[in-house]
């Protein structure tokens, strides 16, 4: 018998298979268990399966989450591990679950629905259901280390690496040194207290659709991951938080050899370019190991400015917005978002 239904405890380990099979990677029990069963908002896990004859051939999930829509408090999802078996393609499976999760979501009081699906599935979603394409996020890059980058790509340019150096403390050259005036801290963070609440709170209009980032989801989301090492870091003006910032820093393959992303993942601060200034500085300052730093963002804003004032300039726009509005009245142009790289699950 075929047949679209809900996630029943015991689905792991076939769910687990599928994404083995899709994707072509394994995925570690813990990862899953954080991603689906640890989520703070308690209307997760929220995922539906296609089942033949006891079979999984197919997955969709959603992280549903907490977000200000218009200042106020409503349920949004992020459209997670949608996969369907490719022995089993051709049958509809891939639209049946995506009209039954939309079915699912809206009785369950989800307003809104986003994701930034690779460019096949994206046509599929606006062929085959209301999903509006919202525009395409910007991506900003500040390129540190030529030197080093060169050489990974031709082994006989090593020599040059001193040069790189140098370029890079040139480059960096905001974050070095005192750049905080008194009363100003920049601290690592193990922990998220109630001003994390607070400042999510403080900030809820400052675009129609806010995901929201208080000390909860911040610390399941970044501190709590089983797999990637995030650094939290807390900008504060005499003990009162002002704003934060999620840093990551992994080795990469690149071309003939290695190169160290630095990535900005998330980052929220009160608007004024004074503010971001400072996050931005001590978000360089830690980033002193990468070749490339990169991030998300939108243009238009404070941070987008002061992010270009600091040498991360836009790049490209490579992410598909995708969403369906289930009752926001919100989203339908990716102005109306604060998106960070964070938003995304494989971030």
């Amino acid at each position: 018998m075929m047949t679209v239904r809900i996630y029943q405890t015991g689905d792991e380990q076939q769910i687990q298979e599928l994404y083995e099979k899709v994707f072509h990677k394994k995925r570690a029990q813990a990862a899953w268990e954080w991603k689906f069963n640890k989520h703070p908002n308690e209307r997760n896990p929220f995922i539906l399966v296609y089942e033949d004859n006891g079979k999984l051939l197919g997955h969709i999930a959603l992280w549903v989450a907490d977000a200000y829509i218009n200042g106020s408090t409503e349920k949004i999802a992020l459209r997670v591990d949608t996969m369907v078996d490719p022995d089993a393609r051709g049958r509809g499976i891939y639209r049946q679950l995506n009209d039954a999760m939309l079915t699912a979501a809206k009785e369950q009081g989800v307003h809104l629905l986003y994701g930034f699906p690779a460019e096949r599935a994206k046509d599929l979603l606006l062929r085959t259901t209301n999903a509006v394409h919202a525009g395409n996020i910007a991506r900003h890059r500040m390129m540190l280390d030529p030197a080093a980058l060169a050489a990974a790509a031709f082994p006989l340019l090593s020599p040059a690496k001193p040069l790189g150096k140098l370029y890079k403390r040139w480059k960096l050259r905001h974050g070095q040194g005192d750049f905080l005036p008194e009363g100003w801290t920049f601290e690592e963070k193990s922990t998220c207290d109630a001003q994390f609440d607070e400042l999510a709170e403080a900030l809820k209009t400052m675009k129609p659709v806010m995901l929201k980032r208080d000390a909860s989801y911040l610390e399941w989301r970044y501190i709590q991951h089983p797999e990637h090492h995030y650094r939290l870091f807390a900008l504060s003006q005499h003990e009162q938080l002002q704003g934060y910032v999620v840093l990551k820093t992994e080795t990469v393959p690149f071309k003939k050899g290695q190169a160290v992303m630095g990535t900005i993942v998330d980052y929220l601060a009160y608007d004024d370019p004074s503010v971001w200034d400072l996050l931005i500085k001590g978000a360089l300052a830690n980033l002193h190991d990468a070749d490339v730093i990169q991030l998300w963002g939108l243009p238009d804003t404070t941070a987008a400015s002061a992010f270009a004032r600091m040498g991360l300039k836009e790049k490209d726009r490579p992410m598909p917005l995708v969403v369906h509005d289930l009752g926001a009245r919100a989203g339908a142009h990716h102005s109306d978002w604060w998106i960070t790289q964070g938003d995304v699950d494989s971030f």
